[in-house]
């Protein structure tokens, strides 16, 4: 593992990572580095956004870690967060020490901060009410969103979110903070204030293009097969017959090679679009199963399902993932190269997924070029799909920043 910084340069961004054990150490190393990168060390230009990821090791100092950076660097907003393992330049610093940071110059936009708690919670039950809570502009490009899974009402906050743009989509990429397995041992940066609960977004506007990827690391088995009676997380028909005995007939018919993805867990795939005529792979919300009532015949899903929508069984695979990855990063070819990049990938993804590190990192350099990237391992992703953004599990969230067209 690195123990010193790395950082790219191109445009209006850098990024910079680094492996070492001691807090105050990484943030002068990628204080330091942001620094340089940024035109060449000259600071005069100012650094209108730093996003900050530190592994669970700089809990304890995270505050310090960012105090480094912000005197550093003055940026106008700074937001951060605590994960399992963190990402960036060319490096995924998994189950290591690692703090990593992307800066960005992003002339001609407006950004507007804002942060949430169990304690001053957003007006989630009037959605008209979040766009002047929230800052939203009519020029609105990207709200970017870290929140600690255990206090934050998600599957209520994303809803809401895309309810209050009305007719038109207000995108969210972001992640959950994977730095604690229990309330309170996450750390939420918004300027100067660390928080333990609730979250922060900063929506930036005006003039910047910005295009989003999500990439699931999961594949459809079996056919699709509808829900026709349900109890909150608990699945207990199918298509008229009991959850269990549907998925285990499902299991029963696959072929040899299938039927071993299945030890690595089952998935459940909710279709996002029941218009579509087709469902294939980057149609379905991905969730868990948890387990199976088996006195009821039922399957306990990791998210409230109901009576009507279409479901389809997953199983994680590197080999989809991969090619799913490639295919989303050649369209973005298409386009003029990016300036900077934020990744927010599953902490199922990774070695664990691909047996080697790096695999998503090094996909997004070969197919967009070295674009300055930084990131971390989620207990959750947030990201686009169509009009509407959701939570995802077993993906890779990718939001790219260029020069407007």
């Amino acid at each position: 593992m690195p123990d010193a910084p790395h950082s790219n340069t191109t445009g209006n961004a850098t990024s910079a990572i680094s492996g070492h054990f001691d807090t105050r150490t990484a943030a002068m190393e990628v204080a330091e580095s942001l620094h340089a990168g940024l035109s060449g060390g000259d600071s005069g230009g100012g650094c209108d956004l730093v996003i900050m990821f530190a592994s669970f090791h700089h809990a304890a100092a995270f505050s310090e870690a960012s105090e480094v950076i912000r005197s550093t660097l003055n940026p106008k907003v700074m937001m951060g967060v605590t994960a399992e393992s963190v990402l960036g330049g060319d490096d995924e610093l998994e189950g290591a020490a690692g703090l990593s940071a992307l800066a960005l110059r992003l002339p001609g936009t407006k950004l507007h901060p804002f942060t949430f708690s169990p304690n001053d919670p957003l007006p989630l039950s009037n959605p008209t009410q979040i766009p002047e809570c929230i800052g939203l502009t009519d020029d609105h490009r990207v709200t970017l969103l870290l929140a600690d899974p255990f206090t934050t009402p998600v599957t209520r906050f994303l809803p809401a979110f895309n309810a209050c743009g009305h007719d038109r989509p207000i995108p969210i990429v972001g992640g959950m903070a994977s730095g604690g397995s229990q309330p309170g041992y996450n750390r939420i940066l918004c300027n100067e204030q660390v928080m333990n609960a609730g979250g922060v977004g900063v929506n930036i506007s005006g003039d910047i293009g910005v295009d989003f990827i999500v990439s699931q690391g999961c594949r459809p088995i079996g056919n699709p097969m509808v829900i026709t009676k349900s109890e909150n997380h608990v699945i207990l028909e199918l298509g008229g017959r009991p959850a269990m005995e549907m998925v285990k007939k499902t299991a029963e018919s696959l072929p040899d090679h299938e039927k071993k993805m299945l030890t690595h867990g089952l998935l459940l795939g909710t279709v996002i679009n029941e218009y579509k005529d087709h469902q294939g792979r980057g149609d379905f919300l991905i969730r868990n199963v948890l387990g199976f009532d088996e006195k009821r015949g039922g399957l306990l899903a990791g998210e409230q399902s109901n009576v009507g929508q279409t479901i389809q069984l997953q199983v994680r695979d590197a080999k989809t993932a991969s090619e799913d990855l490639q295919l989303l990063l050649d369209a973005q070819q298409l386009h003029q190269p990016p300036f900077g990049a934020l990744l927010f990938t599953c902490n199922g993804r990774g070695q664990r997924l691909f047996g080697k590190p790096n695999h998503d990192l090094e996909m997004i350099h070969n197919r967009l070029g070295d674009v300055p990237t930084a990131g971390f391992f989620c207990a959750g992703e947030i990201g686009p799909i169509g009009d509407q953004s959701f939570l995802h599990g077993h993906t890779a969230s990718l939001v790219v920043f260029r020069e407007p067209s």
